[in-house]
């Protein structure tokens, strides 16, 4: 775990991939409750009437996995590689897959990603809410598999309330508390 006494002195690259990292999380927040809001509307529980909110949504998850994924910050390999490898799997998936009633596969594997994100924030940052990320996740991707619509749109909805919360407080962090002591990473 990082020490937030240790300022390490971060190179141009280190700013970028903290930047990026924090973006990915951000970006994230912000679709999982435009997602949350297109279901809604493909169900006729709310009328928004954007046809185009559904592969935005999408678009914007798997754009802020691989800004996150990208960029990852953990010092153990094993940890690191379960989380970056869970977002390349959802994101070719998310490319293939053409059904759209298995869009809930790409989108857990992506969301395995972001658990391991919020776990990860949760034990460095003490940031409210991130424990339950994903426990969230999990529901609302199993919500989505068998169609329980509501179940799923309220996990979405919430987790993107929180992960939003979490970007807020990043933002106001100096870099460095992203990346720790580059001396503890395993390669």
């Amino acid at each position: 775990m990082a020490s937030i006494d240790h300022i390490e002195k971060l190179d141009a690259l280190d700013k970028l991939s903290v930047v990026t990292y924090r973006t990915g999380i951000t970006l994230f927040g912000i679709a999982l409750i435009l997602f949350s809001l297109a279901i809604a509307d493909d169900i006729g529980l709310i009328i928004i009437e954007n046809v185009h909110l559904m592969d935005f949504s999408l678009t914007l998850i798997a754009v802020s996995s691989a800004m996150s994924a990208a960029n990852l910050h953990v010092y153990d390999k094993t940890v690191r590689l379960i989380i970056t490898w869970a977002a390349w799997i959802g994101l070719v998936l998310l490319i293939t897959i053409d059904s759209e009633q298995l869009v809930w596969l790409p989108i857990g594997f992506l969301c395995v990603c972001f658990s391991g994100i919020a776990l990860k924030e949760s034990f460095c940052f003490k940031v409210i809410g991130l424990k339950a990320i994903p426990f969230l996740l999990c529901i609302s991707i199993l919500m989505l598999a068998i169609e329980v619509w509501l179940i799923a749109i309220i996990c979405l909805f919430l987790s993107g309330i929180i992960f939003i919360f979490l970007a807020i407080q990043k933002w106001k962090m100096p870099l460095h508390f992203d990346i720790g002591n580059k001396a503890n990473y395993q390669i």
